[in-house]
């Protein structure tokens, strides 16, 4: 029989995928009436019914779920194809198995990324591509982590962890003057992140006053550059528990006090629209899910 319209056939691939006409037509670049005419016109080709329709969406047929999982594999075959032909360097083969990730330098260079060996080691047939942005903006990321004040109304961010923060420094810097209530750290050297707003708030919830230590304290715009300068003994860094978990782990850092803070923010994760049928996709947010639980155990967070 004459192949039926490919641009129909890719309009229903992608809805099986996706689930969703609306998310369908975003992938695509349609509008969710032009997906629901090309699906409509494949069902007449093929004499067949390929999705239910229904008041929550539609659900594939027996049918449908069979012809969607061989027009998948086909996809990848030909995605495939026309990676291995085209010009040395301009794509790289076996894009589909390599999962992007992008996000924050706190959460991805401080904790995500020194984890991911163990995501490949139960899952070796999957490879990363990992970018850092200041800005929390997904770009070509199948998935992107960053941090976010709770205030927002977008349904799209899946709420990872709160921010918890903690004053830590290098063990070393308390044999001399140690810290043994909020107010020993009147005198210590502050290390800010970008603000020194941070430290004033932290310091007012735990009645400390005086304000000269943090205006005189140092400014990192960097989360790595801030907490190095804490490894070496340079000053006590107000730290959340993704940017301290591993250098308290290994003793490079010690938490000198037992008050933390939890802000009205919190690390969120967004998925592009159309990664939910990418390999691995499924696996690596299973997997993160379950990091993000450990970390809770190792860090006393409730």
């Amino acid at each position: 029989m004459l192949l039926p319209s490919l641009n129909a056939i890719r309009v229903f691939e992608a809805t099986a995928r996706l689930g969703s006409l609306k998310a369908a037509a975003a992938e695509l670049g349609l509008s969710p009436s032009a997906v629901s005419r090309h699906i409509a016109s494949l069902e007449d080709t093929l004499g067949a019914r390929l999705f239910t329709r229904g008041t929550r969406g539609v659900t594939l047929t027996g049918r449908g779920e069979s012809y969607a999982h061989r027009l998948y594999e086909a996809f990848r075959i030909i995605e495939t194809a026309t990676e291995e032909a085209a010009v040395h360097g301009k794509v790289r083969p076996n894009r589909a198995r390599f999962i992007t990730l992008g996000g924050e330098t706190t959460f991805i260079s401080l904790w995500l990324v020194d984890r991911l060996e163990q995501f490949r080691t139960l899952h070796p047939e999957f490879e990363f591509e990992v970018s850092t942005s200041s800005a929390n903006e997904i770009g070509d990321s199948d998935l992107f982590i960053f941090s976010e004040f709770e205030n927002h109304n977008d349904p799209s961010f899946k709420p990872l962890l709160p921010l918890t923060i903690m004053p830590v420094c290098a063990p070393a810097l308390l044999r001399e003057r140690p810290i043994r209530v909020p107010a020993d750290l009147v005198g210590h050297r502050l290390l800010h992140e970008g603000t020194t707003a941070w430290w004033e708030e932290w310091l007012v919830r735990e009645g400390v006053t005086s304000n000269a230590a943090v205006k005189a304290g140092a400014m990192f715009h960097d989360p790595i550059l801030l907490m190095r300068e804490a490894v070496k003994g340079g000053g006590i860094a107000l730290a959340d528990t993704i940017m301290a978990e591993d250098f308290l782990a290994r003793g490079e850092l010690v938490a000198p006090l037992p008050s933390r803070h939890r802000l009205k923010a919190g690390y969120y994760l967004r998925q592009r629209v159309g990664a939910a049928g990418k390999p691995g996709i499924r696996l690596f947010r299973d997997w993160l899910d379950g990091q993000i639980e450990a970390h809770k155990r190792a860090m006393d967070l409730a």
